[in-house]
């Protein structure tokens, strides 16, 4: 899923530890967007200020205050 960059900063390799259960729905996620787990993670984070204004993250998450 290689190609020309889409973002202005290089990306930074990083390291995350997850459950089995999380990893395998993040690939079921990606394969079916045909991206990859890190354009995964990276779509998610750049969108977290339009979801949590239009109410998609539940209210534990809006009434954290993170």
């Amino acid at each position: 899923m290689a190609g020309k960059p889409k973002y202005k900063s290089p990306k930074k390799r990083t390291n995350l530890s997850l459950t089995p259960e999380t990893l395998q729905r993040m690939d079921e996620i990606a394969d079916a967007l045909n991206i990859s787990r890190s354009e995964l993670v990276e779509k998610w984070t750049r969108a977290w200020d339009e979801l949590q204004s239009i109410g998609l993250l539940g209210e534990s998450l809006a009434c954290s205050g993170k």
